[in-house]
């Protein structure tokens, strides 16, 4: 038991001594660089060598194009820069061209293109073998470019209003159209009141003042009517238009002796329509002189009527003025313008016309 217990107990010391050899050891921590700084130079070299590229590709272009529009840049440069060499420059596929913006601008096309060429920036040399070669001077020139002409718009058109003033007939002649308008949608009172304002700017107009009476007439107040045309025959005495109204309307009126009275002044040519009313109704009326005027008149005014010469036969009969009558009514008989029977009626005033003559022939 005691070489059992001593064997443990060294086992014992040995792990004891075993832990407290055991020493925690200090580890430096290695330090990480940061990758971003990497990243972002990466990047940047990358467009550099890109933008590098563009640019030796675009000069070569615009060194071909500055070759084909020298020709055209001679003829609008009067003189050379003096700073330019008067030898003729040989250009070498390896020189290096500094470019100069240039701006051109496309004018009207009657005007010639303006072209701006500044002066090179940097002048390259060139040395082959042991020769230098000298410095030449150039000017390359941008392809020109064409800028859309923009017209300006126009300008706004303004309104000018002018003031204009109507004429009387102008006038009246709106208001009668007005009066239309209003006797067609039959507003009668409108139309009157227009045909009223009408006269107030043409008062001697026969025509507007007929039709003004005229509407009253058809409104049943012939009074109102009869005014309106006897105060336009006393501006106009002389007229016919307004005095044949009036007597068609006295007609209508059924007051024939009244109807004479605007017909009985005569002008110095009388028309025949105003003479022709005027016999009709003086013979209706027994005024046979005035009548026996007239149907003179008339006769001769129109000698191929029938109408007349039956008229002037009767007054002439009416006259005792035998011989007269049998003559016209002769006439009546050979012209044209009577019915059936007022030729029968010319023929039985012949025939007691030759009665009366034959019996007083034998007395």
């Amino acid at each position: 038991m005691s070489v059992i217990n001593n064997a443990l107990s060294e086992l014992a010391n040995k792990q004891s001594e075993s832990k407290h050899s055991i020493e925690k050891a200090d580890i430096v921590p290695v330090k990480r660089r940061t990758v971003l700084p990497w990243v972002v130079g990466t990047f940047a070299l990358t467009i550099a060598v890109g933008g590098w590229a563009v640019s030796q590709q675009s000069k070569q272009i615009r060194y071909a194009e500055f070759e084909s529009v020298e020709s055209h840049l001679a003829a609008q440069i009067p003189e050379q820069p003096s700073d330019v060499s008067p030898q003729t420059p040989i250009n070498s596929p390896t020189q290096r061209v500094a470019n100069s913006s240039s701006a051109i601008y496309s004018a009207q096309s009657k005007t010639v293109t303006e072209v701006a060429i500044e002066q090179p920036a940097a002048v390259s040399t060139q040395k082959t073998h042991t020769q230098s070669k000298p410095a030449v001077h150039t000017k390359p020139v941008e392809q020109p470019m064409l800028i859309a002409k923009v017209d300006a718009p126009a300008p706004k058109q303004s309104m000018m209003i002018e003031q204009v003033e109507l004429t009387k007939e102008q006038l009246a002649r709106n208001a009668v159209q007005r009066a239309k308008k209003a006797i067609d949608a039959n507003n009668i009172q409108d139309a009157l009141s227009s045909f009223n304002e009408a006269l107030r700017h043409t008062p001697y107009d026969e025509k507007v003042r007929q039709q003004y009476a005229a509407l009253f007439y058809g409104k049943g107040d012939a009074r109102k009517a009869f005014e309106i045309l006897q105060s336009g025959i006393q501006l106009n005495l002389d007229g016919e238009t307004l005095r044949i109204a009036l007597s068609k309307m006295l007609i209508k009126e059924k007051q024939h002796e009244a109807a004479l009275t605007p017909l009985v002044p005569l002008s110095d040519t009388p028309s025949l329509e105003y003479l022709s009313l005027r016999a009709a109704l003086a013979q209706k009326a027994d005024q046979d002189d005035l009548a026996l005027d007239s149907y003179q008149r008339l006769v001769s005014l129109d000698a191929e009527n029938a109408r007349w010469w039956l008229g002037l036969a009767i007054q002439q009969e009416r006259q005792l003025d035998l011989e007269s009558a049998k003559a016209a009514y002769q006439k009546s008989l050979t012209t044209i313008g009577i019915s059936t029977q007022s030729q029968a009626f010319a023929r039985e005033r012949l025939k007691l016309i030759r009665t009366l003559q034959e019996s007083g022939s034998e007395n």
